[in-house]
């Protein structure tokens, strides 16, 4: 068994990465841009006083290989392959996030699009056993209402109009799960869909949702939060670790049962994220922005189908936020050394 995980030093992606060599599991790691000594540090930080257990990390790190990639290019996707053989599974989170996309359509099409559909061909091609890649919540549109009632909690075969979508992004995302099963049903190839909501923790490094970094990490280090959006705005948020988890389960899983799978997570609003996070750094100081009611996502998704198809659940949000303010001042007081 040998994983080839893409946007491998990514905000998730890096995740991922750790909880396979914790695993023990071979791994080659892909990238446009590389950030190796990230993701080593996500994987190191976690046992910095454990001796026995970041030995075992480093040996897997060091037998690790790190490459560039850019998967719209087919050819150096393919070249992937022919240069690391033993590939059996991929991980795909290699993807512009919405403003990238609504910066540059082209690029945003040729990276989203047309590298989803190399990663398709090479299951096919080099007969993987899985390919697990990152859809997202924001398939469901951008407002709740879609799906009536507010306190319902969107099912994975729930869909909306295209009028109801906001992001480009998640549009291609449609395309890529539509595309996904044509080739499931043509080839005879295995491939699973997650849509994770917003995925928080500490290191989010770009994108259009860096807040949800910084909701924690900053007041984690003495600095204040500023949300762009309504202290009532509701949303569904799930921890990067249990995120990156729930990818690695589902790739391992021999057999599944459906195509598609919501992430899950926790439904609260903005002051319950406040709160949360007071509940841990009493002073923590926030700054919401009242002129927007709501960020274009849907307010709940039921994770019931991922819950017993891999038989785990996510942590408690104040459990997550808990971890993410400790990575957050563990890393800095590395980094000043």
């Amino acid at each position: 068994m040998k994983f080839l995980v893409t946007g491998g030093t990514g905000f998730i992606g890096a995740r991922v990465v750790a909880n396979l060599w914790e695993r023990k599991i071979p791994v080659v790691v892909a990238d446009l841009n590389l950030n190796m000594e990230w993701t080593k540090q996500i994987a190191l930080l976690k046992y910095k006083k454990d001796s026995a257990k970041m030995s075992e990390i480093q040996e897997q790190i060091d037998q690790t290989s790190f490459i560039n990639l850019d998967v719209s290019n087919r050819e150096q996707v393919n070249s992937v392959f022919l240069n690391f053989p033993g590939i059996t599974h991929i991980i795909h989170l290699a993807y512009l996030m919405s403003a990238e996309v609504e910066a540059d359509h082209h690029r945003g099409a040729s990276v989203n699009m047309l590298g989803m559909i190399n990663m398709f061909d090479m299951v096919a091609e080099h007969k993987l056993s899985r390919l697990v890649f990152a859809s997202s919540e924001t398939i469901y549109g951008a407002n709740h209402s879609a799906y009536g009632d507010e306190n319902y909690a969107v099912k994975e075969e729930n869909y909306c109009s295209p009028d109801d979508h906001f992001y480009t992004y998640g549009v291609m995302k449609m395309l890529n799960e539509f595309t996904a099963q044509k080739y499931m049903k043509n080839k005879g190839i295995s491939i699973a869909a997650m849509r994770p909501p917003i995925v928080y923790g500490d290191g989010r490094m770009r994108g259009s949702v860096l807040w949800a970094c910084e909701f924690a990490t900053n007041p984690a280090l003495g600095k204040k939060a500023k949300l762009p959006f309504s202290k009532d705005s509701r949303d569904c948020w799930i921890y990067v670790d249990d995120a990156a988890e729930q990818f690695v389960r589902l790739a391992l899983k021999p057999k599944l049962n459906h195509f598609a799978y919501n992430n899950g997570g926790h439904s609260v609003t903005a002051e319950e994220l406040m709160q949360t996070v007071k509940s841990i750094i009493p002073d923590a100081e926030y700054e919401f922005d009242e002129s927007v009611p709501r960020t274009s996502l849907v307010d709940r998704c039921d994770s019931s189908r991922l819950e017993k198809e891999i038989g785990f659940i996510p942590r408690s949000l104040e459990e997550g936020v808990r971890a993410q303010i400790q990575e957050a001042r563990q890393r800095q007081l590395q980094n000043s050394y």
